[in-house]
């Protein structure tokens, strides 16, 4: 059970990864790019596009709160998006999975 509220703190609190720490994909051999904008709602957009060992091209979407929190991650291929993280999704879930835990057990008598 700690583990789990340890996880959902996590999900809550923790960065995963800050837009600053995508700058240096750029220096790995296989990353061809890093670009940031912003979108609708002032959160920042990070593309990094990334040379597969096959030769393929992946393009991986990064959303960023406002205090640089990660909110969603999706790839790319051959057209196909695939959400790979969504910050939302896993906080439902480990708050599921915390209450479950603390839900007293009730016994019939």
């Amino acid at each position: 059970m700690i583990e789990t509220i340890e996880c959902l703190y996590d999900e809550i609190h923790g960065p995963k990864i800050t837009p600053y720490e995508l700058l240096e994909n750029v220096k790995l051999p296989n990353y061809i790019s890093v670009d940031f904008s912003t979108d609708s709602n002032n959160n920042i957009v990070a593309y990094t596009k990334c040379l597969l060992e096959h030769g393929d091209y992946v393009v991986f979407t990064y959303v960023f709160d406002k205090d640089n929190k990660l909110l969603s991650l999706k790839s790319t291929i051959y057209g196909i998006e695939d959400e790979l993280y969504n910050r939302k999704t896993e906080i439902e879930k480990f708050y599921q999975l915390a209450s479950q835990s603390l839900k007293p057990i009730l016994k019939a008598i």
